[in-house]
């Protein structure tokens, strides 16, 4: 077979451009620390790569979520505590206004320091996050929750939810509305009374919360009026008695009857003070569901009123009391959500940054070289690149005149 010169000559340079291309291959390799330049270096491997990877940036995308939330979840736990600190402080001046050495300019200046705490809470449930937007309006971000319209607080939120999604098919929500917080609350129970036959008056108090709300939840009926009265007789005798019948005539309790000595009727207290022959009905109030904005404005109201009596000053208390008790439970109840949530949290970031290591060592395993190994065959494959330059150059320079003697 003739091997023609030109035959020599492209033998040569192709010889020289492979062992190029590998030498620039190995450089580029060693430069990247990558394996895989383009997929077809190796497609199998290269798909795989990609997954890791969209992998690895959910898993930052989704920690990135949780601190998002927990910023936020911080601020709304700060505006929470700080409103736990204003309730106690307002519970403390209800139990002063109790007093009964208490003269109108006491009383004005207790009513003054509440109505102070009451724009301080209201500042607080108006609270925003970094973004300008309200914590406690639910989606309504841009809406401040408790304005004051008409006279009354009303809250302007919605009650939504916002999902946001923490890990791979796991969310927890971003809001916490208002409405659940400060008006959705337990309502306040009660009973009024109203003399019927004889002298004297009728009060009524609640001495066993939990005893008169079983029976008031038992007993009150929206739609029949008539049957949430009851009636108390007294009858004279050795000694005076008293009777408690429902509206069909039922006894349900009975006892000594002793004018002015509360009668224990299912956790409420009734007290007549008229001689025995007297009569009132006892009628469950409907029930009432109040924000401790409005309930602090209108006892601060109550407390500047000279003309309240002892009875109604009692009265005024128990409600703003049990009132502020409800909304500080549900307070204290949601910083213990929000802290459940940021431990979540805390372990969803723990467990994917763990789970980061193992993706990105099995990652770099497919996608990443040897460095040690890379700079070896790049050496190696430099003086293979040197010899082909000289091997060309030998077998270009021959001619047959170097075999004419």
């Amino acid at each position: 077979m003739r091997i023609s010169t030109n035959m020599i000559y492209q033998s040569g340079l192709n010889n020289i451009l492979s062992t190029q291309e590998l030498l620039v291959r190995l450089r580029d390799q060693a430069s990247t620390q990558q394996r895989i330049l383009q997929p077809a270096d190796d497609p199998a491997g290269a798909g795989t790569v990609l997954r890791l990877t969209e992998q690895l940036g959910l898993s930052e995308q989704f920690r990135k979520n949780g601190d998002n939330l927990k910023s936020r979840f911080g601020i709304a736990e700060t505006s929470l505590s700080s409103m736990t600190d204003a309730l106690a402080k307002a519970r403390t001046l209800m139990v002063q206004a109790q007093n009964g050495v208490n003269g109108p300019d006491e009383r004005e200046a207790l009513a003054s320091e509440l109505l102070g705490i009451r724009d301080h809470l209201q500042d607080l449930m108006n609270t925003q996050d970094a973004n300008g937007d309200y914590i406690f309006s639910g989606n309504a971000g841009k809406t401040a929750p408790y304005q004051k319209i008409a006279g009354q607080y009303v809250y302007q939120g919605d009650q939504g939810r916002q999902n946001i999604q923490v890990s791979q098919g796991f969310t927890i929500n971003a809001n916490f509305p208002g409405f659940d917080l400060f008006d959705n609350l337990d309502p306040s129970l009660g009973a009024t009374g109203t003399l019927t036959a004889g002298a004297g008056t009728v009060t009524t108090g609640v001495r066993d919360e939990g005893g008169f709300d079983a029976f008031y939840r038992a007993n009150y009926d929206p739609n029949n009026p008539a049957g949430n009265t009851f009636s108390v007789t007294t009858a004279a005798g050795a000694p005076d008695t008293y009777q408690i019948t429902d509206s069909g005539g039922t006894v349900l309790a009975s006892g000594n009857y002793v004018p002015g000595e509360p009668i224990d009727f299912n956790g409420l207290d009734i007290t007549l003070d008229g001689a025995a022959g007297a009569s009132a009905d006892i009628t469950l109030d409907a029930p009432v569901r109040d924000n401790i904005l409005d309930g602090l404005t209108t006892y601060a109201a109550q407390l500047s009123d000279p003309s309240r009596t002892l009875q109604q000053r009692q009265e005024d208390a128990a409600y703003i009391q049990s009132l502020a008790e409800n909304t500080y439970n549900s307070v204290v109840s949601a910083q213990g959500i929000i802290g459940g949530r940021v431990n979540v949290l805390d372990n969803l970031s723990s467990s994917s940054e763990a789970m980061d290591v193992v993706l990105q060592s099995n990652r770099a395993d497919i996608a990443e070289v040897d460095i040690a190994e890379t700079v070896s065959k790049l050496a190696q494959q430099q003086t293979v690149m040197q010899a082909a330059y000289s091997g060309f150059q030998v077998v270009n320079s021959l001619t047959l005149f170097d075999y004419v003697r």
